[in-house]
């Protein structure tokens, strides 16, 4: 199949480029989809904030009504 020089520990007329393009393809993923986690996260963070000060101030102004 990878022609006669192929031994133990020798390739011979094998490649192994698909194993090389698929890591970097995977590296790559890697990096972007953690890019986006980080991203996502940070806006998914804010807006949480922002509701937080708004039921606050909805509280407060409850609890002075009282």
């Amino acid at each position: 199949m990878c022609g006669e020089k192929t031994d133990k520990y020798t390739l011979g007329a094998c490649s192994v480029r698909w194993a090389y393009i698929l890591a970097i393809i995977g590296i790559l993923d890697a990096l972007i989809l953690s890019f986006l986690a980080f991203v996502l996260g940070n806006r998914q963070d804010s807006l949480l904030a922002e509701e937080l000060k708004l039921e606050n101030k909805v509280l407060l102004s409850q609890s002075s009504l009282e």
